[in-house]
């Protein structure tokens, strides 16, 4: 079943600051890792309604969903959400091929990040698909 959200506020991207927006990611990030879902979804949907056109919300809230198992609504948000508001996100590109490495489709993951690897130019998503691809040998 894809991904649905509610969104039931409207922000002005100027009300949320830059840092906060950083501050809740992260938040949610080590939310995730705690294990703590309920706390990350909320954190995660909050960022989305506040920058609903920036991919990054999108990208956090996938990796959440892959940590919990949920394979089709992190794709989902991957492809239909982040790609879509940023089709040359190497980040997004990057959690991408994490997926497809997590579900066992390790060729067609394994063309999407030494892409990144060889010409890309986000820092983050170059380490990130870097120690995908050296976790996988």
């Amino acid at each position: 079943m894809p991904f649905t959200f509610h969104q039931s506020t409207e922000f002005d991207e100027a009300e949320v600051p830059t840092e906060m927006i950083r501050l809740l990611l992260d938040i949610g990030y080590v939310s995730t890792g705690s294990g703590r879902r309920q706390d990350a979804e909320n954190i995660f949907e909050s960022v989305i309604a506040a920058r609903p056109k920036q991919e990054l919300a999108f990208i956090a809230y996938s990796f959440m969903r892959m940590v919990f198992g949920e394979y089709v609504e992190a794709s989902h948000l991957l492809i239909e959400k982040a790609l879509k508001i940023n089709p040359k996100s190497e980040m997004a590109q990057a959690f991408y091929g994490l997926l497809l490495y997590q579900v066992g489709r390790k060729g067609e993951s394994s063309v999407i990040l030494t892409n990144i690897v060889d010409s890309g130019e986000d820092k983050d998503a170059y380490q990130l698909a870097e120690s995908i691809i050296k976790g996988g040998r």
